[in-house]
This record gives structure tokens, C-alpha cells and sequence, in this order.
């Protein structure tokens, strides 16, 4: 029997005996029906690029010489393979996500996936005035108006109500009156602290490579910033 049906009927026989799925070898599995998805998150207190690599037979871990590797900025990130809800896990830790990730997964059997470039929105930079008398709530932060990208703004604290809202367009700038702060019930002693939380988050997906037509490379990246700033209602 080929190793790709062998694998498959065992797949077949473990879930018929309700056992948790298993992580199959990933060569085991043609490229082309391979899934990479890459979840990378900044938010300023360092970062993580999570990559889970997966087929029709469930969740993938690399055997058999294939090797992932992610770069940023010219370096090579150190990756490690972790569990994460009983499936492997190739996991970077990084200070921030300061460029572009390379990504490659290299296969002596089979197609490799190289030089594959992940977008990453650029550093937020993101400041908050000091709230003083009626001035409104007022953010700056580092533009990128051509970024694609939804950008999504946050502010909480102990004595009002959460305010989430998306931001039309990314221009680097946006005021919040004081009004559209709304104070719980009974009101907070003040001052209140508050946080300002500014997010991008950006999709990206393309076919794992050629011939195929169909979407293999998923990601996710999220970066955000969060500013204390203190309001007397």
C-alpha cells in the first residue's frame, strides 16, 4: 500500500474511534495539499509568528528533511516546534515586527515554498494627548494610508463604557470628544485611567505554489499599540 493511503486509512481509523486527531508526517503529503497558515502578532511588548502547517489529513509536523524557515529584516528567526491544542506548532519569538517575514519551506522529496513575503503594516508609533478641560481625546500616530489593512481603535477604562470603533482611513491622526466618552452608572471616582488601544490587521492568502490555483498560504498579523492617559468626567 503507498504511504499516502496507508496514512489516510489510518486517519480514517482513529477518528472512527473517537481518538483526538494526530499530527501526520509531512511527507506524507504532496505540497499542493499542504495548508500553511501564519499567525504573527506585535503589541509592543514583543512578538510572536505562529505557522501550523496542515492538509486534508489533518495537522502536518515536518519530518523527512522539511524545514521551515521564516526571516525578517536579513536575519534568520529561531523557530521551535511547540504544542498548541494537540497539534505542532513552529513558533518564533521575536522583539518586534520590525519588517516584511520571508517564508520557505524546503523539501528534498517534493516542491519547496521559497521567498514567499508576508506584508507587515509598518511600526504605529502611536501617542495620546494629555485630556485638559474640554480638549478631546486626541491620537497621533505614524501614518499608512496605503496599507491594506483594517484599523481598528479601542478605549477602556474602570469608568466607562468600551468605545470600539474601525477608523475609516489610516491618515496618522483622530480626536475623540470628551462626550463620546460615556461614564458607567454610578460614575467612577476620578481621575480614571484609560487605555488607548490602535490595531492593524491585515489578511494576506495566496496558492502555496505553482501549478496550483487554489489558496494554500493563509495570514494573519496584528499589530497594535496601547497608551495610558488619565481623564477627570
Amino acid at each position: 500500500m503507498r504511504p499516502r493511503a496507508l496514512a489516510l486509512g489510518l486517519f480514517g481509523l482513529l477518528a472512527l474511534a473517537g481518538c483526538d486527531e494526530p499530527a501526520v508526517r509531512s511527507t506524507d503529503v504532496s505540497t499542493l495539499d499542504m495548508t500553511l497558515s501564519i499567525d504573527a502578532n506585535d503589541e509592543g511588548q514583543g512578538a510572536t509568528v505562529r505557522v501550523r502547517v496542515s492538509s486534508p489529513l489533518g495537522p502536518l509536523r515536518l519530518s523527512g528533511g522539511d524545514t521551515l524557515r521564516l526571516g525578517m529584516a536579513g536575519q534568520t528567526l529561531a523557530l521551535r516546534e511547540v504544542e498548541e491544542d494537540d497539534r505542532p506548532v513552529y513558533l518564533a519569538e521575536v522583539e518586534s515586527l520590525s519588517d516584511d517575514i520571508i517564508l520557505d519551506l524546503e523539501r528534498p522529496a517534493d516542491r519547496s515554498v521559497l521567498d514567499r513575503v508576508i506584508p507587515v503594516q509598518p511600526p504605529i508609533g502611536l501617542t495620546v494627548a494629555p485630556l485638559a478641560g474640554d480638549a478631546p481625546l486626541s491620537l497621533t500616530w505614524n501614518a499608512a494610508p496605503g496599507g491594506d489593512h483594517v484599523l481598528g481603535l479601542t478605549v477602556d477604562g474602570s469608568c466607562i463604557r468600551p468605545l470600539l470603533r474601525t477608523l475609516p482611513n489610516d491618515v496618522g491622526s483622530y480626536d475623540i470628544l470628551q462626550a463620546e466618552l460615556l461614564s458607567l452608572d454610578p460614575p467612577a471616582p476620578a481621575p480614571c485611567p484609560l487605555q488607548v488601544t490602535l490595531t492593524r490587521t491585515a489578511r494576506w492568502q495566496e496558492p502555496i505554489a505553482p501549478p496550483a490555483t487554489l489558496v494554500g498560504l493563509y495570514a494573519w498579523v496584528v499589530v497594535s499599540r496601547t497608551v495610558g492617559v488619565s481623564w477627570a468626567p
